[in-house]
């Protein structure tokens, strides 16, 4: 946008991104079996979310839903604060990904980490968080 680095460093406080994904039916929602939720939570390992007392669900599909599974929309969230880290990474011009990296080690959220910490509270599928995350790569967490 042509805009100097040092004004973008400046004027920013955070940066949030969102996703709506699509929520699951409660009427025709049932839990997927016990390997489906370990195959999901080992692809997972650095996340820090504690599924140990939770199911994944699904949508079998009803009239309620239009034979679905799904009904309605519900919000995934980034949100980004630019700390002295990020405002001197802008400064320079680094890489969108080395900011995100950088704001993922200040313990940043991403949109994937959301739609999965939602997944496992019965709100949301697996498979429609991967659609509208396009299988961000999850840096490793130190």
């Amino acid at each position: 946008m042509g805009v100097e680095p040092f004004l973008v460093s400046s004027s920013l406080e955070c940066l949030i991104a969102q996703r709506l994904v699509r929520t699951i039916c409660p009427k025709c929602k049932i839990p997927l079996p016990p390997k489906v939720k370990e195959g999901v939570a080992d692809q997972f390992r650095n996340i820090n979310l504690d599924i140990s007392k939770t199911d994944i669900y699904e949508g079998k599909g009803c009239q309620s839903c239009r034979f679905t599974g799904y009904i309605g929309r519900t919000g995934i969230y980034e949100v980004l604060t630019v700390t002295e880290g990020i405002r001197e990474l802008i400064l320079n011009r680094a890489s969108s990904q080395q900011i995100k990296a950088k704001a993922i080690t200040q313990g940043m959220r991403t949109l994937l980490e959301d739609g999965l910490g939602k997944v496992f509270q019965g709100i949301t599928t697996y498979s429609e968080v991967i659609r509208v995350t396009q299988q961000e790569e999850l840096p490793e967490k130190g």
